[in-house]
């Protein structure tokens, strides 16, 4: 079931799907992709940023009650499902003649780590989410100027943003709508409304 925690466990699971697949080439260890604000990367090359969390329509409150797990003689509210959007940076550490090649190199093998895992596998979820019974799943979406301006994307460095779709209570749901690639060098992975 999943728990409150779930905000917090979706951004490690997608840390574990990163690390499995980009350890060691283009990132030498796998401490160095974390979840961390992209302003300030630490000792991170590769970074998870949960910079939007809303709630989809049609969850929760508004669909009315289900039995209690716990206690079938009991009713509660329907899972709450939430959208979140993720930003991954790129931070490299070379040389400044050679800072932007890493960094495009990450981005790129971030995004195709991304686009080949549809939905996080079970060996990669983390705490509340290893039993839920339903997946989480990632889509890829371009970034519409107004979500977020090249200004703030500049300032960030080099970055993939993406967004996956979790619930409490086992229920993990997202709409399926096709999906986009490219928006300068940035691309935005979530489902739509």
């Amino acid at each position: 079931m999943a728990d409150y925690t779930a905000i917090f466990e979706v951004g490690e699971s997608i840390v574990n799907v990163l690390r499995n697949k980009m350890v060691p080439e283009p990132i030498a260890k796998t401490e160095q992709i974390g979840l961390c604000e992209p302003q300030s990367p630490e000792d991170f090359q590769l970074t998870v940023w949960i910079y939007n969390i809303e709630m989809v329509k049609d969850s929760g409150t508004r669909t009315g009650f289900q039995p209690d797990p716990e206690n079938p003689a009991l009713e509660r509210f329907s899972p709450m499902q939430v959208r979140l959007q993720i930003l991954v940076s790129a931070h490299s550490k070379a040389p400044a003649i050679q800072r932007y090649a890493d960094e495009y190199r990450i981005i790129g093998r971030a995004l195709q780590t991304l686009r080949d895992v549809p939905s996080i596998p079970q060996e990669f979820l983390v705490g509340s989410l290893v039993n839920s019974t339903e997946p989480v799943l990632m889509e890829i979406k371009k970034l519409e100027s107004e979500e977020l301006s090249m200004e703030q994307l500049q300032q960030d460095g080099q970055a993939l943003l993406c967004d996956n779709c979790i619930a409490g209570n086992d229920t993990v749901r997202e709409n399926k709508s096709g999906c986009t690639e490219n928006c300068s060098s940035r691309v935005q992975h979530y489902p739509e409304n």
